[in-house]
């Protein structure tokens, strides 16, 4: 009689025990280890060789040793599989940092190798430190485009007009640093610039400024006092300009200077302003203003020259009107 034969067949039924219990398969398809997550993520997978529900888990250690725990069941198909997901959990308020997961899965008469991940969770998006233009500035030629950025796993940031892009619009530096020329923009009016900065979690932040486009200079005028008028001995010089922009509210109250010259062009004073206002209509600014008597102060002839800038920079033309001291 031959022994052998009994622990023959012994090893091979503790064999196909063992292919039995270590016949399910458990696949993360993502996140992937070292990978980066953002808030909000989910944890996906694959199950094969499955015959009963399973339920599956993600053991998550956080920076600091605290853990937190995930899970649920899953059936699988005629085929035995499962395609599923779960929740992370991950939001604003968790620290940043690397963390583990470990992924295991559960079913009676079976067993899977459980799956371990290291990965770098990045809760929030990038912070804008600074944006510029302001939102609602007036615009002309070429215009910078600048900010800066907190973010220590930034990826790329995009710059675009009326969600088009432009030249040179994207980098993966901190600082954001883009010209954009006007010149090739048929039309003046509304433009939307638009920042998004995106970090390795795939987080992304966004700044927008709506401007105005703006290239039509304003049109200036004097409308007190008249050209050729006398200045009474001893009185004030009131001045009264209009001046006409391209679009409301677009006339640079700091950009008008009004100043009292000689014939030959000589500096004699500089206009103090008392009223600034949007007329009816909005684009044309109405800009009052006086020059105070003092004794000896003006000749007997002088001239006042008028300048004005809209907020875009765009100039008026100057005007003149010539004045004389008498009665």
């Amino acid at each position: 009689m031959n022994k052998g034969l009994p622990r023959l067949a012994l090893t091979f039924l503790l064999l196909l025990w063992t292919c039995v219990c270590l016949a399910g398969t458990l696949t993360v398809t993502s996140p992937l280890d070292g990978s980066y997550v953002g808030a909000n993520s989910q944890l996906n997978f694959n199950i094969s060789g499955a015959s009963l529900q399973v339920t599956v888990q993600a053991l998550i250690t956080y920076p600091g040793g605290a853990t937190s725990t995930i899970s649920n069941t899953f059936d699988p198909n005629n085929m035995g599989q499962i395609t599923g997901q779960l929740p992370l959990g991950f939001n604003s308020g968790d620290p940043q940092g690397q963390y583990t997961i470990v992924v295991s899965a559960t079913e009676p008469n079976n067993s899977y190798a459980p799956t371990t991940l290291t990965v770098t969770v990045l809760p929030t998006p990038p912070l804008f430190n600074s944006f510029s233009p302001a939102s609602g500035s007036f615009v002309n030629g070429v215009v910078h485009i600048r900010a800066s950025l907190n973010e220590a796993y930034l990826k790329q940031w995009l710059v675009q007009v009326n969600g088009q892009n432009i030249p040179n619009n994207s980098g993966t530096t901190t600082t954001v640093s883009v010209d954009w020329n006007t010149a090739s923009v048929p039309n003046d009016g509304q433009e939307t610039v638009t920042i998004a900065a995106t970090d390795l979690a795939g987080n992304t932040a966004t700044k927008t400024a709506t401007l105005t486009l703006e290239r039509v200079p304003p049109v200036l005028s004097i409308l007190t006092p008249a050209s050729g008028a006398k200045i009474v001995p001893g009185t004030d010089i009131s001045i009264t300009l209009d001046i006409q922009g391209e679009f409301a509210n677009a006339i640079d109250r700091t950009g008008i200077d009004v100043l009292a010259e000689t014939p030959t062009g000589a500096f004699i004073a500089r206009a103090s302003v008392q009223v600034f206002s949007q007329l009816s209509g909005g684009t044309t600014a109405q800009w009052i203003g006086r020059i105070r008597y003092r004794q000896g102060l003006l000749p007997s002839a002088f001239k006042i020259v008028a300048t004005a800038y809209d907020k875009a920079g765009n100039a008026a033309s100057p005007q003149t009107i010539s004045l004389t001291v008498g009665h």
